[in-house]
């Protein structure tokens, strides 16, 4: 996680590890904004920074309602193992 962390500025890191923590149940940007006290544009401008620029989450085929009970997307981090994407499954 070293490497990580280093190429991560603080809000890029303190998104990441709200969804690394989570598994793969995920978070969507709703939750994390309701975590962090985030703007909406700042948690989805973090949350496109990890799936895009930096390749460090992707996008569930799941989606989760927000607190405007709209479908949102779920991010977990790129690459779980396979025994993890079951447990839920």
């Amino acid at each position: 996680m070293a490497s990580t962390e280093a190429k991560l500025n603080d809000l890029e890191l303190k998104v990441y590890d709200l969804i690394r923590l989570k598994g793969w149940e995920g978070k969507t940007c709703d939750e994390i904004e309701a975590e962090t006290g985030l703007t909406h544009q700042s948690a989805s401008a973090r949350v496109s920074e990890l799936e895009n620029r930096h390749k460090l989450i992707e996008r569930r085929s799941i989606r989760r309602k927000t607190r405007a009970g709209r479908q949102a997307r779920v991010y977990v981090v790129k690459g779980l193992p396979e025994a993890a994407k079951r447990i839920d499954a």
